[in-house]
């Protein structure tokens, strides 16, 4: 996860997950040979925002880490861009993130996501209705991004501040049933742990992963051989794709498209399968954003108008 010679950047928040990912990380940074710095976004929605920055601040200074801070109007935001406080807030974090990382040779930027919050978003993406993909929790590794605490549970996380005399702040959103994750965590998930372990959860995920992956390679081998690009328009035979099981017709749509300036939902991909099925010539999907796909002579042509 941390290659010799990295640096590692470290998200923090000042909660009980983001101070133990930066003590652990400052404990082995001399043993596995990388570096380490902090980042802490204060999201200006709360009247504790400015100290629980401050907060942040000296308990990495306190271990000789150095930490770059961003005071965001995430309310503006959201307000501006029509979109929750939850949706503004990760924009604004995970852009500024990126916008530090730039500043360093070989940069990885840990976040201190935890096996339950894994857990929590398997929960959060089944009852909107999600296919595998969905499921599979939350990745240790995603491009730059690390996740070095994903196979911890929460009380375990508690259990090593506390024996640490390491004090989080307490951000009160965090007791607010008005975010999905909140209400998913406090009153979905104690009913579920009752019945088992966050580790047979964990295994859940680990085999859908799996299964994601498999179909994921097998997709891209079958649209190798019916996606073609022509001067950077991709066309795909109809009666090769028509061919095709469902799934795998949904799977070849979602990656063609995945790159798009808004993301295409499932109706949208349906909606162009059912216009592969009609292949009326002429005929046309728009999707959100600037795209658009046709039927011409047996193909469909997707089009950044």
């Amino acid at each position: 996860m941390i290659p010799k010679g990295s640096t590692v950047i470290a998200a923090v928040s000042g909660g009980y997950d983001s101070l133990c990912m930066l003590c652990v990380l400052n404990e082995i940074k001399k043993i596995r040979g990388f570096n380490l710095a902090a980042v802490h976004v204060n999201h200006s929605l709360r009247d504790a925002a400015d100290s629980d920055m401050e907060y942040v601040v000296k308990t990495a200074e306190s271990l000789g880490v150095t930490c770059k801070c961003l005071k965001a109007d995430v309310s503006g935001y959201a307000e501006k861009n029509g979109i929750s406080f939850e949706t503004a807030g990760r924009e604004i974090r995970y852009k500024f993130f990126a916008e530090t990382a730039e500043n360093y040779e070989n940069a990885l930027i840990a976040t201190a996501h935890n096996a339950n919050d894994s857990a929590e978003s398997f929960f959060m993406h089944l009852l909107r209705g999600s296919g595998l993909n969905g499921l599979c929790g939350i990745a240790a590794v995603r491009g730059n991004i690390i996740r070095p605490l994903i196979e911890t549970s929460r009380p375990e996380i508690e259990a090593y501040c506390d024996s640490h005399g390491i004090v989080p702040v307490h951000d009160i959103t965090n007791d607010s049933d008005d975010y999905t994750r909140n209400d998913i965590r406090h009153n979905v998930m104690p009913c579920i742990l009752s019945r088992c372990s966050i580790d047979s959860l964990l295994r859940t995920m680990e085999i859908i992963r799996g299964d994601e992956t498999f179909c994921e390679n097998y997709v891209k081998t079958v649209a190798k051989n019916i996606v073609l690009d022509y001067n950077g328009i991709s066309k795909i035979n109809i009666k090769q794709f028509n061919s095709l099981d469902k799934s795998v017709r949904r799977r070849i749509l979602y990656g063609l498209l995945k790159d798009s300036e808004k993301q295409a939902g499932l109706i949208h991909i349906d909606n162009i399968i059912a216009l592969a099925e009609n292949n009326r010539g002429g005929s046309t999907v728009k999707l959100p954003g600037r795209t658009k796909i046709t039927v011409s002579k047996g193909m469909l042509e997707f089009y950044e108008q």
